[in-house]
């Protein structure tokens, strides 16, 4: 990690030098219209809507001793995320420079509604064992990210946040709600990477690639039962994940100052 730390320093070292390498500067008075001449911001806002799923295996593996011939097992807990679709909307700036030096942040987020998770757990008692099918209604969910970097021509190295969390409660399955009506908990997932990648133009559009092997994530589960038992599990990788992310968008200009676009990813 800190010979990434060292590398965006250095980056960001050279960046200036190499700006001015490009002439001397005037003697005397200097004008300002000649040094902003080469240099171009672009601040953007976007409005999207965006399909989301996820599926992750939580383990867990309790159990509990009832009697010499009986054990209640609890297995790894199974969830996926089902209608998990939202508005977002992301705004952000970059400053180009020369047409080949640039420097870009980015935010976003979505407006967040209520949605179902659904998961499987193995239970068994004894020798008797069962697969419970269980379903979550979530709510106060909050998400957003932060994406900032430098370029070189069309390559890109920038770091990654990213948060995303939520409420479940109302616990059921498919013969109806379940007895334990008081089971809730949150999830909290918390991602950070620092990439490289690629920003190819062609024809107006731009598709822009980003990719990490160093994405660190980690996930916290509290969950609270009916006797107001508070049970907290983390989760967190045994080494870093891969992240990946790709997005094109096209632009067209409307008039000097001002250009409308589509975008996706």
């Amino acid at each position: 990690m800190q010979k990434i730390w060292l590398a965006a320093l250095l980056c960001s070292l050279c960046l200036p030098g190499s700006l001015l390498a490009e002439g001397p500067l005037p003697e005397g008075n200097v004008d300002l219209s000649s040094l902003t001449a080469n240099v171009k911001v672009n601040p953007y806002a976007q409005v999207g809507f965006q399909w989301g799923g996820s599926s992750l295996n939580l383990p867990i593996e309790a159990e509990r001793l009832l009697s010499p011939d009986f054990v209640l097992q609890i297995g790894d807990l199974d969830v996926s995320l089902r209608d998990a679709n939202f508005w977002s909307g992301t705004a952000g700036f970059s400053i180009v420079a020369y047409k080949k030096y640039s420097l870009f942040a980015t935010a976003g987020g979505i407006v967040g509604r209520q949605f179902v998770t659904s998961g499987t757990i193995p239970i068994s008692l004894g020798l008797l064992g069962t697969t419970a099918l269980i379903e979550f209604t979530n709510k106060n969910v909050e998400s957003w990210f932060i994406q900032t970097g430098i370029g070189l021509g069309p390559v890109l190295a920038g770091l990654y946040w990213d948060y995303f969390g939520f409420e479940f409660g109302d616990p059921r399955n498919p013969s109806g709600l379940l007895p334990n009506q008081t089971l809730t908990g949150d999830i909290l997932a918390k991602t950070f990477a620092p990439f490289a990648g690629l920003a190819l133009p062609a024809s107006g559009a731009t598709l822009t690639i980003i990719y990490s092997p160093l994405a660190y994530s980690n996930t916290k589960l509290p969950l609270r039962n009916s006797q107001n038992t508070l049970t907290e599990l983390r989760y967190s990788w045994n080494k870093p994940g891969d992240l990946i992310n790709a997005m094109v968008q096209y632009n067209t200009p409307l008039n000097s100052s001002l250009s409308f676009g589509l975008w996706g990813g």
